[in-house]
């Protein structure tokens, strides 16, 4: 089944996520990362858990919480003040544990932490919401500022683009971006010149927002294009990630003897670096 084209100028860009960038330039991710596990029935949270058994939730107030289930009447978590012990209680639905001025309720992949007062056995104050990083919301930076594409607000191209353009080899990009988005890394090889597919395992998710291509350069008997790309999602630890950079396409000039694989655009590099927010 081929993929749509994405390529769109300005507020029109093209947004795709899940990726991890092999061979390229990006911020290691953080010590504690783990890769999620995709077998999330064994604990009372549906959470993505790591191989270690602990299960990451991003909250709305921007703290990260990790959970680990050792049976089903205790939860342990590991907040920005150490590690508690709770115990399981009595609640209409899901889960909830407290213990050491803390309550926990989980329902399916979502919780809640919430401070409990003295006396309490069910705290009054209203909880913070806390979510897998996948489903986490993160922002792009705006075109025009830093770390974003640039504030390109050329009118789009809508004629088809000729195979050997730049913006055919944008396309490229957003197709590589839309495999990684649905989880077929394996598949991005094919779109590289060096055949390597991509390693998801670091990500919760990374959304990408493609710009508009650079000019054909030619060199060697080859033509190259860059494509700006931004970068940001999360890390399966939790994190935030931010990066941007450029895409380096390549495709062999029209000579005697090309093969049509020779004349498609691949990808030759991705470059980014980590942008702070």
């Amino acid at each position: 089944m081929s993929l749509p084209p994405l390529f769109l100028r300005h507020a029109a860009l093209a947004v795709v996520g899940l990726a991890a960038l092999g061979g390229c330039s990006r911020e290691a991710p953080p010590a504690d990362a783990t890769p999620a596990d995709a077998s999330s029935d064994a604990t009372p949270a549906g959470a993505a858990q790591g191989a270690d058994g602990w299960r990451v939730y991003v909250c709305a107030d921007g703290r990260i919480v990790r959970a680990l289930y050792p049976d089903t009447e205790t939860a342990r978590l590991k907040l920005e003040t150490g590690e508690q012990a709770l115990k399981i209680a009595i609640s209409a639905s899901g889960a909830r544990y407290v213990g050491q001025g803390v309550q926990w309720w989980t329902k399916g992949d979502e919780a809640s932490l919430a401070p409990l007062k003295p006396g309490e056995d069910i705290a009054s104050a209203a909880g913070v919401a806390c979510v897998p990083p996948a489903q986490a919301p993160v922002e792009p930076p705006a075109p025009g500022t830093p770390g974003g594409l640039p504030d390109d607000r050329t009118p789009l191209d809508e004629r088809p683009a000729a195979p050997d353009s730049p913006q055919a080899a944008a396309t490229v990009v957003e197709q590589y971006y839309a495999l990684v988005e649905s989880g077929r890394g394996a598949e991005t090889g094919r779109l590289r010149t060096d055949g390597t597919p991509e390693d998801l395992s670091a990500f919760a998710r990374l959304s990408a927002l493609v710009g508009a291509p650079g000019p054909a350069e030619g060199a060697a008997g080859s033509t190259f294009v860059r494509v700006p790309v931004v970068l940001y999602g999360r890390y399966a630890s939790g994190p935030e990630y931010h990066a941007s950079g450029q895409a380096t396409l390549r495709r062999v000039n029209d000579v005697p003897g090309a093969t049509a694989d020779q004349l498609r655009w691949r990808i030759e590099t991705i470059e980014v670096r980590p942008t702070r927010r």
